[in-house]
């Protein structure tokens, strides 16, 4: 046997266990799944009164009529198209959990489709946990196994995130034998070409990438079940004889001596990771030496990123996706408002005259220093003003990263933050959650609607 072919066998192996229906995880991994999930569905409330979020709701009679699963705004719908619809919502203001180790949003790409998959059978709470952790397994080892090359060309949320929910699905349908492996396999060729330009130019379709690989997620499953196969090869055919990324041979080696659920990271701001130490380093000017300061004092804005980073130099982005995706956006909205909040970076600063001004003044350049893991998304900022004087700051990894994990505590808080007082019930729901005081075995749908009641 090749080492490829070994490596695949471990991986099914050790999510094979997940497909037990009485199957629980250990209770640090639960917690962490419990986690994701909060993090996750918060963000989808974040997004709850977007315009286009709800003409796309609305569209459920035409698309996908049924009553089996719930959207976040109340609506109702075909297990697909909740799926989609949730999933647009999970990423639409960039709140959703991530994977540092490569480029991979597990969490996003498998929790939407077995949401709703659990919803629609009438399945517990464990189901979630169940098709969670192995969705995001499987996705994370090819991401991590065919790694894209830097910088990104195809977004992942396009190429990849239909095997994370066809993983997750189809534990959570108790697979037998080998669907799960078959259901990812046909899943790895439902890719789509999103370009990563997409996201750093604004266009909103890219909100749509991972909700697309959602419903691609649940065809490969009826087509695995139907016997309408791929090949066991399909994810490097199509990862790296297509695409062209190479084999990272260290993960061959891989022991699998822990979930990759649990080396996930939570946002704390809501904007692409990759500007997150930018923002950081803002936001130490703006609560010490620039306090005080009128925005109209400043005259220049240097700003040393990491080479992530770099392509998001878009100077007058457009959108609220291109903002989000625009270094000297994000860093002129901290230092107009003062402050990090989730509305700092939402479509309301994009047109505002005085951030314009200031996204202007932006000058980028690669950091010079350390660029070592943990330490290898940095930022440096020096803000001078028309008297001549300068201020800087350094922040060398952002909080979230793999040195500065969000607590618990952290990742609560947030969440309160984003759902306020729309669902009066979220947040008590969310504490018994994640502290394993809500019944595995209580029917997922009920705990949802429940969760998402409004005031």
């Amino acid at each position: 046997m090749n080492p490829w072919d070994t490596w695949q066998l471990g991986l099914y192996q050790r999510v094979d266990s997940l497909k037990d229906p009485a199957a629980s995880v250990d209770e640090s991994t639960r917690k962490k799944a419990a986690l994701v999930l909060v993090d996750d569905l918060a963000a989808m409330v974040a997004a709850i009164d977007e315009p286009e979020l709800l003409v796309l709701s609305a569209s459920s009679p035409r698309v996908s009529p049924g009553v089996e699963c719930l959207h976040v705004n109340g609506t109702k719908s075909g297990r697909t198209w909740a799926a989609f619809v949730n999933a647009v919502a999970a990423n639409w203001h960039e709140l959703d959990e991530g994977y540092r180790p490569v480029p991979c949003h597990g969490g996003l790409y498998t929790l939407p489709a077995v949401m709703a998959e659990v919803q629609a059978a009438g399945g517990p709470l464990n189901d979630v946990y169940r098709g969670l952790v192995c969705g995001y397994e499987v996705v994370t080892a090819y991401a991590r196994l065919f790694p894209a090359p830097r910088p990104l060309a195809l977004h992942p949320h396009a190429s990849i995130a239909a095997m994370g929910a066809a993983a997750g699905v189809a534990t959570v349908r108790q697979s037998r034998g080998s669907v799960v492996e078959v259901s990812a396999s046909i899943a790895s060729t439902f890719g789509a070409l999103g370009p990563f330009s997409h996201a750093t130019e604004g266009k909103l379709v890219r909100n749509a990438w991972a909700a697309q690989g959602a419903v691609s997620g649940f065809h490969a499953v009826e087509l695995a079940l139907a016997g309408i196969h791929g090949s066991v090869n399909s994810p490097v055919d199509v990862l790296s004889g297509v695409l062209g990324y190479q084999l990272n041979e260290s993960e061959l080696e891989n022991q699998w001596d822990r979930w990759a659920i649990l080396d996930g990271y939570h946002k704390s701001y809501a904007c692409c990771q990759y500007v997150h130490s930018a923002v950081e380093a803002v936001a130490q000017l703006v609560a010490g030496p620039l306090a005080e300061i009128k925005n109209h004092d400043i005259s220049a804005i240097e700003v040393q990123t990491h080479p992530l980073a770099m392509p998001l130099d878009d100077p007058s982005p457009t959108t609220v996706l291109g903002a989000k995706f625009s270094v000297p956006h994000t860093v002129a909205a901290v230092l107009a408002t003062k402050n990090t909040r989730a509305d700092t970076f939402s479509d309301r600063w994009v047109s505002d005259v005085e951030v314009d001004r200031l996204r202007r003044l932006v000058r980028m350049s690669i950091f010079v220093g350390n660029l070592e893991p943990p330490h290898d998304r940095p930022a440096r900022v020096r803000v001078t003003l028309r008297d001549g004087r300068t201020f800087s700051a350094e922040c060398t990894s952002a909080i979230g990263g793999p040195d500065r994990p969000m607590s618990a505590d952290q990742v609560m808080s947030k969440a309160e933050s984003l759902v306020q007082s729309r669902m009066p019930r979220f947040m008590d729901l969310a504490q018994d959650l994640v502290e394993g005081r809500v019944d595995p075995q209580r029917a997922f749908g009920d705990f949802l609607s429940a969760m998402w009641t409004r005031s």
